[in-house]
């Protein structure tokens, strides 16, 4: 993961910028889906640990860069005042959805594991599997957008301009520094979807250090995914009523509530109790944060920005992760990695609030 993250951090400005230019942001999306598809379907073939990390690498850079690309797209499909609910939308249907294939690569293994060794479902299979499911349903779900999707905006320049990818980055940041509310956007999204990050990357291993019940996390995890479905959604009808950097707010104080919560997790029950909590708020910060990015940016470079964005939320996964392992180390107790998350989540709604008051709010600032 901190190899693609790294790589991630090269090539996400560039891919960001190329997609600016006109009808090339569905070819590169494209192009990175079906990469990502094929490399996952690949990853059944190898028995070779080298060869099959080389394979998830790939997969993985491909679906990140997809993920840019796709994000960028909500300036073409949709006005700044649906925005949010768009963005709400399509959250809570992808967490509701991604249980479907979870559910049945679970199935697959727990089959295998019940079966015996004589049994045509082995692990291996119940892998390959897993693998083909979850590739088919990239691949279905992704045929909406190769179908229907049009690039509405676009940079003017007649002639491409393939500039370095540090280049871009710093002609980039250039222009963010010139607009201080988007400039502490960005600084305070660093900080606070780095402790978002965290929790999703380190919810399952968390429980295990505190020996949880490793059936009854699983279901836990799952349940989070559930809970973010309609959360998303009332979280979205709360926004189109107070604003979204209100219930931006409400969702980063959640978190400091979650963060401060973990250092007295000490049961299957509580930990439960905390996945819950981060389903109400998971699906709603990613959401609201992604809108509220997007109502920022030019139109004509919005997968410039992404692809920076994608850089400071890439680079916040391995800080933080480097953080909640230094606090690990250093107190020799797995449960005060709460305090490295407050503190982020401190910091995060610092900028925030800066943030809003230089931009009056939900005021739009560029067209």
């Amino acid at each position: 993961a901190s190899i693609v993250t790294a790589m991630m951090l090269l090539i996400g400005p560039l891919v960001g910028s190329l997609s600016d230019r006109k009808g090339w942001r569905k070819p590169i999306f494209m192009g990175s889906v079906i990469i990502g598809i094929l490399a996952s379907l690949a990853l059944g073939i190898p028995k070779w640990w080298l060869i099959f990390l080389i394979i998830y690498i790939i997969s993985r850079i491909a679906y990140n860069a997809s993920i840019v690309v796709y994000d960028s797209m909500l300036n073409d499909v949709t006005t700044h005042d649906r925005m949010d609910g768009l963005s709400s939308r399509a959250f809570a249907v992808g967490y509701i959805g991604s249980c479907i294939p979870f559910i049945f690569c679970l199935v697959f293994v727990v089959f295998s594991d019940m079966m015996s060794e004589s049994a045509p479902l082995t692990f291996s299979t119940a892998f390959v599997l897993g693998i083909i499911v979850t590739a088919v349903w990239w691949f279905l779900f992704s045929l909406p957008l190769f179908k229907n999707y049009d690039q509405v905006c676009y940079n003017e320049e007649e002639h491409v301009r393939i500039r370095g990818k540090w280049a871009i980055f710093v002609e980039t940041l250039g222009e963010i520094k010139k607009n201080p509310a988007l400039l502490f956007f960005i600084l305070a999204f660093f900080f606070y979807i780095d402790g978002v990050y965290t929790v999703m990357e380190l919810s399952a291993s968390y429980g295990a250090a505190l020996d949880l019940d490793s059936v009854g996390l699983l279901g836990a995890l799952l349940m989070t995914q559930i809970v973010a479905f309609p959360s998303t959604l009332l979280m979205n009808r709360l926004a189109g009523r107070i604003g979204s950097h209100k219930v931006i707010y409400i969702c980063i104080g959640g978190y400091m509530f979650i963060a401060l919560f973990s250092l007295i997790l000490d049961s299957l029950v509580q930990f439960f109790f905390l996945a819950f909590m981060v389903g109400l708020f998971q699906g709603a910060i990613q959401a609201l944060s992604r809108s509220y990015f997007g109502r920022m940016v030019p139109k004509d470079k919005t997968g410039e920005m992404f692809g920076i964005l994608d850089i400071f939320g890439k680079g916040a996964t391995i800080i933080g992760t480097l953080a909640v392992s230094a606090m690990t180390l250093i107190s020799g107790e797995v449960r005060y990695i709460g305090l490295v998350l407050f503190v982020m989540f401190v910091i995060g709604l610092l900028f925030f609030i800066r943030s809003t008051r230089i931009q009056n709010y939900d005021v739009v600032i560029t067209e």
